[in-house]
């Protein structure tokens, strides 16, 4: 059940919805970009968030009793996995977003000549 500290899950329901819906409508990569950094940003990101909770869920149920390292059942050990799966999520998404950030500029292009422009000096050489 996901909830906010202040148990406001509906709030955190309306605001998965509304990065759904923006990405949707979304006209340009510059606006897709901006979704894509509310997801994978590198400190408030949902991914980044959601990876420190199942680190902490990971810490705190896998040595409750003192056993060694290694020694804790399977799912609690794929918490780890599912951690390291969550930061690479990241980086895959914040390398899209840098992606459709980039197809925002517009392309370089060298500027026509002007008319009537005198030739350089190593054009009237030849």
């Amino acid at each position: 059940m996901l909830a906010t500290p202040d148990g406001d899950r509906d709030a955190a329901l309306r605001y998965l919805t509304q990065l759904a819906e923006r990405v949707t409508a979304a006209e340009t990569s510059s606006a897709v970009a901006e979704v894509l950094t509310e997801v994978a940003a590198p400190v408030h990101g949902l991914l980044p968030l959601t990876r420190e909770v199942i680190v902490r869920a990971w810490i705190a149920s896998s040595d409750p009793q003192g056993a060694a390292p290694g020694n804790e059942p399977e799912p609690i050990a794929r918490l780890g996995s599912t951690a390291n799966s969550l930061s690479e999520a990241a980086r895959v998404v914040l390398h899209a977003r840098n992606h459709a950030a980039r197809r925002t500029q517009p392309p370089a292009t060298a500027p026509a000549p002007a008319a009537g422009r005198a030739q350089s000096p190593v054009s009237r050489r030849r």
